[in-house]
């Protein structure tokens, strides 16, 4: 009877012992692998989000290539009406009207103007943005990490 309440007294003991002992199943190697990993998915998703960013300026460049056309399509027929009315006669026969002509003609090659001007803008948008691509995706290149998950 005292081997078996030694025995119990010694378990009991031994419980609490083992209930606080912590075996780690990740080595300090395979942690900052880890670590490492992580980063490198960090920098892929802020890549990612770069060409998101470019792939919506880039649909900005397209409307606003195509204001670009219509108001340089709208010059080009106001000019062309101008100089046509003048033409004709070869003298300006309605003083006003020519005057209207003119400056629907002159608005019209300013708003072309002001719309190359943001076309412009637009696209130099997109090449900032293709340039932190590049330098994000060489900074990615640096980092390969190996991936080795060291289990006890």
């Amino acid at each position: 009877m005292k081997k078996i309440l030694f025995a119990f007294l010694i378990i009991a003991g031994s419980i609490p012992v083992m209930a606080q002992t912590y075996n780690p199943k990740v080595s300090k190697d395979s942690l900052s692998i880890l670590n490492n990993r992580v980063e490198v998915l960090k920098m892929n998703m802020k890549v990612l989000e770069l060409k998101i960013r470019e792939a919506e300026e880039e649909a900005d460049v397209v409307k606003l290539r195509l204001k670009l056309l219509e108001a340089n399509g709208n010059a080009k027929a106001s000019s062309e009406n101008h100089s046509g009315n003048i033409n004709k006669s070869g003298t300006v026969v309605d003083q006003k009207a020519a005057e209207k002509l003119s400056k629907k003609a002159k608005s019209d090659a300013d708003d072309a103007q002001k719309a190359l001007e943001r076309y412009n803008k637009q696209i130099t948008k997109v090449e900032d943005i293709r340039t932190q691509i590049q330098g994000e995706d060489r900074k990615l290149g640096y980092k390969k990490p190996i991936l080795v998950y060291d289990y006890k």
